[in-house]
This record gives structure tokens, C-alpha cells and sequence, in this order.
């Protein structure tokens, strides 16, 4: 979570959110899409967790996926769910099949 930039350096300077350094680093690490770093000082960039996402790199959080969307764990977008199954609710992790007697027309 701190870096040190050049040699000689009498200390280490704290990483910001949305980025990450292990021990040792030269410098920070920005978070790749679908990982985030919430806060200053992080080790290592956490993925998103199912039903959420991050879509750009440096996110400091993830968004939540709407109702109708889904998206599994690490998603840099949500996908929207396929004629034939649904998501009724916000941060889905996977659309659902219609029961029989029922259907959804279009993506």
C-alpha cells in the first residue's frame, strides 16, 4: 500500500484508492476494470463481487448491476439478461430461467 519512488528516499508514500502496491514497489498499481481498491494504503485490488462491476481502471468501488442485468464475480459491465430469462432485482450474480407459463420477449 506506500511506494518509494527513487533510491534514498527517507520514506514511503501512500497509494491512492483505486490503487494498490505489495511490499517493496517502486510505485503504485492502477486496478484493472472489474477490480477496485477502496481505500489509501491497499495491498492488492479486490475483484467485484457477482452483481456488481467496475468499468474503468482506478476504480476506488463497484457499481451495482440493475434489475434486468447480471454479471458474475471480476465484471468490468453487467450483461443484459437474454430473452427467456430475467433478473428481478438489482446486483443479480446470474439471470434466471421463466417458469413455464410465463416469458420475457427481448434483451
Amino acid at each position: 500500500g506506500t511506494y518509494s519512488p527513487s533510491a534514498g528516499s527517507a520514506a514511503c508514500s501512500v497509494c491512492a484508492a483505486g490503487t494498490s502496491s505489495p511490499s517493496g514497489s517502486a510505485a503504485c498499481s492502477v486496478c484493472a476494470a472489474g477490480t477496485y481498491s477502496p481505500s489509501a494504503s491497499s495491498a492488492s485490488c479486490s475483484a467485484c463481487v457477482a452483481g456488481t462491476y467496475s468499468p474503468s481502471a482506478g476504480s476506488a468501488a463497484c457499481s451495482v448491476c440493475a434489475a434486468g442485468t447480471s454479471s458474475p464475480s471480476g465484471s468490468a459491465a453487467c450483461s443484459v439478461c437474454a430473452a427467456g430469462t430475467y433478473s428481478p432485482s438489482a446486483s443479480s450474480a446470474s439471470c434466471s430461467a421463466c417458469v413455464a407459463g410465463t416469458y420475457s420477449p427481448s434483451a
